[in-house]
């Protein structure tokens, strides 16, 4: 396949995830199972969001953090009658375990990793509701995020989640790996109107939407209020792991830093620093190439008082200063009309 084909095949994928539908495998994204009477007031506890009125069929995001009030990952709890599912970044489900359980004393709670037990995909995109009734014949259209279910297909079960979306609406379809095969043989099926996502397009639109992602945003070099993730910590639910430098940090406004977009002709990398006046004042945490291939999209830590939308920053490469423009996340694509 030629360069300039596989540019328009990626073009075309990007733009039916934005405007119609597409499809991402999220196999290996971690699949905790807790059981217990004691396992939603463990998690109120350990974690950033008020999880006290977590009823079944609903879920919510909150934040792992460490006591210094570094992120660890950001999980999806799904409360169910007699057990709730965790959904993490992939490659952390076990880290995640040892950590819960440090805390688990007289609690009644336990943890099983079913990580690979399962497999999961995604259906993105302003028509994406219409695909899972396709697929399920569930009315998920006027479902909340966080809001889960069960169906039923031929093949099996699958849990139904509407979840926060890197392109307007998303939908994760999870089952074991017989039904996870039915489904895609149908997406593939429709592969014209419900195209898949590679790992590129899928970060070109997570970036572009100004979502974190462990090891780039979130790692424990960060804090919540840096992170953009604001909404997903409670001020008034009392004490958890990491809440009094959460708090410090909001009373004093002392959080230092915050996730800006960048924009730039040149070619940046992870990792790239920015700079002020011969210091640094942040650093490139992700980026991807515009749909033109001219331009770098990014997520970058900026210190605060530099962080201010549609105004330049130096960024230091491997070959030398170059100029960027900062701007509040979601970033439009300057290669796009």
């Amino acid at each position: 396949m030629s360069e300039s084909v596989m540019v328009e095949r990626r073009i075309e994928a990007i733009r039916s995830a934005q405007r119609a539908s597409a499809w991402i495998d999220r196999t290996g994204w971690s699949w905790i199972e807790m059981t217990g009477n004691d396992r939603i007031d463990l998690l109120h506890r350990l974690t950033t969001n008020d999880l006290t009125r977590l009823v079944p069929g609903r879920g919510i995001q909150t934040v792992l953090l460490t006591e210094k009030a570094r992120i660890i990952d950001v999980l999806t709890v799904l409360q169910d009658e007699d057990r709730a599912y965790l959904l993490g970044s992939p490659l952390i489900a076990l880290q995640t375990i040892q950590w819960l359980r440090k805390y688990v004393i007289m609690d009644d709670v336990k943890l099983k990793d079913h990580t690979s037990m399962v497999k999961a995909l995604e259906i993105c995109g302003p028509q994406a509701a219409g695909v899972v009734q396709q697929i399920t014949s569930i009315d998920v259209s006027v479902w909340a995020t966080g809001q889960w279910q069960r169906g039923t297909l031929d093949s099996g079960e699958v849990l139904i989640v509407r979840a926060p979306s890197i392109s307007e609406v998303s939908y994760w379809l999870i089952s074991e790996p017989v039904v996870w095969e039915s489904i895609v043989n149908v997406l593939h099926a429709n592969a014209e109107a419900i195209p898949q996502l590679t790992d590129d397009e899928t970060e070109y639109l997570r970036v572009c939407a100004g979502m974190g992602r462990l090891g780039h945003e979130w790692t424990d070099s960060y804090n919540p209020l840096e992170a953009g993730l604001l909404h997903l910590t409670s001020f008034t639910k009392g004490c958890y792991i990491g809440q009094e430098v959460v708090a410090r940090l909001d009373s004093y406004n002392k959080v230092k830093q915050r996730v800006m977009g960048i924009l730039s002709e040149a070619q940046l990398q992870p990792g790239d620093v920015v700079v002020a006046d011969g210091s640094q004042i942040g650093v490139v945490t992700s980026v991807v190439a515009s749909t033109d291939q001219h331009h770098s999209i990014a997520l970058a830590y900026v210190r605060g008082e530099h962080a201010h939308p549609n105004t330049a920053l130096t960024i230091r490469t491997s070959i030398g200063d170059v100029t960027a423009e900062q701007v509040l996340p979601p970033l439009m694509d300057p290669s796009c009309p």
